[in-house]
């Protein structure tokens, strides 16, 4: 199995991805945003001579608006998302299952928490965390069926039982952070050092500024 993670940075710090089987020239694509110009990511298709078979959403976005959409009429691969999302444009309802990517093993854990269709995709040594695990951090758990319980739940019991040297790629980051690993964000994370109960008051008191594009992204990502 041999495979390249290719990151794309939004200027607001929203981060998708393309991986791709070197071997066999097919790829996927993670959490594409219409704050990235779709042709960066069909330039690197075309560059590398990928094939783009899956686009694959982490969970509904709330903070910016998914070009999914708009990758699939370029190169007709298929929409991927959790079977509790809203959308009815998706084109498999994914729960916890494996495909392939060439000869590469595309992983799905489902981690409700942050929403109720949050999924991490586990490729190699690599996971991809969606808003689940951020770097220093976790996602929020106060709205779209978010829940404080749940999301300890995903963290513990689906992604820290991973190697601490898998690499830990999140759906956002501000502070120009690539990735992590699951051992960095055992050791440093500071809501990882919280007890069950604590993690549950912290978050559920957790209740920041809903983002900009909230009302617009969600309704938009939901269709």
């Amino acid at each position: 199995m041999t495979y390249y993670i290719q990151q794309f940075r939004s200027p607001r710090g929203c981060l998708s991805y393309i991986v791709s089987d070197t071997e066999r020239k097919e790829a996927l694509i993670i959490d594409p945003s219409v704050e990235v110009n779709t042709e960066e990511y069909i330039n690197y298709l075309k560059d590398n001579e990928l094939i783009l078979r899956f686009i694959i959403e982490t969970h509904t976005h709330a903070d910016h608006i998914s070009s999914a959409q708009k990758v699939k009429a370029e190169t007709e691969a298929k929409i991927l998302q959790h079977k509790n999302s809203a959308s009815s444009l998706k084109d498999r309802a994914l729960n916890e299952e494996t495909l392939m990517l060439g000869d590469t093993e595309v992983q799905f854990l489902y981690t409700p928490g942050h929403t109720d269709d949050c999924i991490c995709i586990r490729i190699g040594n690599a996971v991809f965390t969606g808003d689940t695990l951020l770097i220093g951090g976790t996602g929020r758990t106060d709205f779209q069926n978010g829940s404080s319980q749940d999301l300890y739940n995903s963290i513990w019991k689906k992604l820290m039982v991973l190697s601490d040297s898998t690499k830990v790629y999140p759906a956002h980051n501000y502070k120009n952070q690539i990735n992590s690993t699951i051992g960095y964000e055992r050791a440093h994370n500071p809501r990882l050092a919280l007890s069950h109960d604590e993690f549950v008051t912290t978050m559920d008191a957790h209740h920041p500024q809903k983002p900009d594009l909230f009302d617009t992204a969600v309704a938009e990502n939901s269709k």
